[in-house]
């Protein structure tokens, strides 16, 4: 299963430590600072988003003469060989290596990343009577990540999600803890991040993924039931975002950011929601890529080796900055 083909498919939102201990063992201690509290009802609009290439910006990736985001900084910063492993086989997690960048005719820039990443303009939407719904609650109470201690944060989610593929099975998540991002670079506050900017030129997420600003997110490792049978333990994602698809569903460039009204998916909605189950799995000693087992077939006949859900009707029940 550890293919080129198959580690490109599998590039990812973020990279997290999974050895830390769960949401049970870890004391939470002191105040709460922000809060939120996000869910889509059963019924509204849900893509599920498939392989495929990622249009490349020159503000994040730079050009062919003045390359960025380029691996090899990142892994020299890396001393643990577990994550640096990791990012070997799936450096599109946070770089995009320069092999698989396409450039203009000129040579001048860079137009495509070719290798198919969950990061695509290819989307299926589902039908109402069978999309999803969720609601997740982000409890933060650190405002930065513990040195050292990856799994060992006091930050809090919790999560009710079920949706289906675009064959109609159906996924149901629930949620065991939350981990933080052992890179050089990620701020994720503990964990549980609340109202800030991801992705793009930040250094925290892939850069494949637009710079967004973020209403509230998460990183923790979550089981899988697929059709009601557990079937996996994998590291998930979720984000609520403003708004980085275009009308013709699209994924936003940097520059492009923010989209006006006209220009979004829906342009009355305002922000919504990304879900990604990622293939790395937790292990005692660290975590490991394995593909996520889902139930939907590519055309290839190879099964999708991650889940990326965009729930593009959310709502934000309660965000609360600087509560105790």
């Amino acid at each position: 299963m550890r293919s080129t083909g198959m580690k490109s498919t599998v590039c990812l939102a973020a990279l997290l430590s999974t050895m830390g201990a769960s949401a049970a063992e870890v004391e939470k201690s002191g105040p709460l600072i922000n809060k939120a509290v996000i869910e889509q009802e059963a019924g509204k609009t849900v893509y599920w988003i498939l392989p495929g290439p990622r249009e490349l910006s020159e503000e994040v990736f730079g050009t062919p003469d003045d390359p960025k985001r380029t691996l090899e900084p990142i892994l020299a910063e890396v001393d643990k060989p577990p994550i640096r492993e990791l990012l070997q086989e799936l450096p599109i997690l946070v770089a995009a290596p320069e092999a698989a960048r396409k450039t203009n005719q000129a040579g001048t820039e860079y137009t495509v990343f070719s290798q198919p990443t969950p990061f695509s303009d290819k989307a299926r939407p589902l039908p109402p009577e069978k999309s999803g719904h969720f609601r997740t609650t982000l409890l933060d109470r650190v405002g930065e990540d513990q040195p050292g201690k990856p799994g060992n944060t006091p930050d809090e989610v919790k999560l009710e999600s079920e949706f289906h593929d675009p064959a109609g099975n159906q996924y149901r998540l629930e949620f065991d803890h939350v981990v933080q991002p052992p890179f050089p670079g990620y701020e994720t506050q503990g964990g549980v991040f609340i109202d800030g900017y991801l992705h793009g030129t930040t250094g925290t997420g892939s850069p494949l993924m637009p710079k967004e600003y973020t209403r509230g997110a998460w990183w923790g490792v979550v089981d899988l039931y697929v059709n009601d049978e557990k079937v996996d333990t994998k590291v998930a994602h979720l984000m609520t975002t403003e708004v980085v698809r275009k009308r013709d569903y699209s994924l936003a460039l940097d520059e492009e950011i923010p989209l006006e009204p006209s220009e979004r998916h829906i342009p009355e909605q305002e922000h919504h929601t990304h879900l990604i189950v990622m293939p790395i799995k937790p292990t005692p000693e660290g975590p490991v890529f394995e593909p996520v087992n889902t139930s939907f077939e590519l055309p290839n006949g190879e099964k999708q080796p991650f889940i990326h859900m965009m729930f593009e009707e959310d709502r934000i029940v309660e965000w609360e900055l600087g509560s105790s």
